[in-house]
């Protein structure tokens, strides 16, 4: 208890993890709010994605991708405990995580993201992990670093469709 009879609130380390089509840049009001309120927060760029330096038609494997997240999470102390925060495509990173460092994460938490049990195991997981938006027609673009015999390496949501799919409730900032 603090003077006053306030107990007093021990503060958390919360690590973000953005979904595909993004960077650690779309955590920047709740990093900003979550920092504000005295907490630790960190947001990880996966490879490939718009704040990392590697090229996304390089990144060949999930490990890879996902590289970023698994190196900060075995670089934190070891009585050091995070709660990890996935969006969308980030929750099977946030699964992957999970698997490997259970002693390091005190929580985790999805928003709108995927909750494939064991990350992707299957072809089928692969399909429930990647979002249907079909009904907007040809949505992605798709880029194929390994040839177009192979499955894309890269995707990015198209320009014309970000405000109707991502960002409907986002007000409209300059």
């Amino acid at each position: 208890m603090e003077a006053g009879g306030e107990v007093s609130k021990a503060k958390e380390h919360f690590v973000l993890v953005h979904g595909a089509c993004h960077g650690a840049w779309c955590w920047f009001k709740l990093a900003s709010l979550l920092q504000g309120s005295g907490h630790r927060v960190s947001c990880i760029d996966l490879a490939g994605a718009a704040g990392s330096l590697v090229n996304p038609n390089d990144v060949r494997s999930f490990d890879e991708y996902d590289a970023p997240l698994l190196q900060f999470m075995a670089a934190l102390p070891d009585a050091h405990k995070v709660i990890l925060v996935g969006h969308s495509a980030g929750g099977l990173s946030v699964t992957h995580a999970m698997h490997l460092f259970t002693d390091k994460i005190k929580q985790g938490i999805f928003i709108a993201a995927d909750m494939l049990p064991f990350g992707f195991q299957t072809e089928q997981d692969t399909k429930d992990g990647v979002p249907d938006f079909s009904e907007f027609g040809d949505v992605y673009d798709l880029n194929f670093g390994l040839g177009e015999d192979h499955p894309p390496t890269s995707m990015a949501l198209r320009k014309e469709y970000q405000r109707t799919i991502l960002y409907h409730q986002s007000s409209r900032e300059v």
